[in-house]
């Protein structure tokens, strides 16, 4: 029997629930460096999610990165590149965002 490379599955099954916040899963193949796999395994298995549902959102994490990157050039493409002083005043932002010490963090979060 051959199976399809790629099977979509209408309804997720029960068990997907818990894991996934949409209702259609796609099912796909990967090979992983060892390494990889077992740093995942440890990963998923402390968040308390299933090894699918950590990779993929640690691809979601990704994608969002890669758009937000395509965003700035786009902007500079428009305006220019960041100044000096625009570059810090992100990264000081971002580093406070980060350790929660702004309320805009949890606000930042929900979008």
């Amino acid at each position: 029997m051959v199976f399809p490379a790629l099977v979509r599955v209408a309804m997720a099954p029960w068990y997907y629930l818990g894991c996934y916040h949409r209702g259609v899963v796609t099912k796909r193949s990967v090979s992983l460096d060892d390494e990889v796999a077992s740093s995942v395994e440890e990963a998923a298995k402390q968040d308390g999610v299933s090894f699918s549902a950590w990779l993929s959102s640690a691809a979601e994490k990704q994608l969002r990165v890669r758009q937000g990157l395509r965003g700035v050039a786009a902007w500079e493409g428009e305006t220019g590149s960041l100044s000096a002083e625009e570059l810090a005043a992100g990264e000081a932002l971002l580093a406070r965002l980060r350790s929660g010490v702004s309320g805009v963090a949890s606000r930042v979060r929900r979008r």
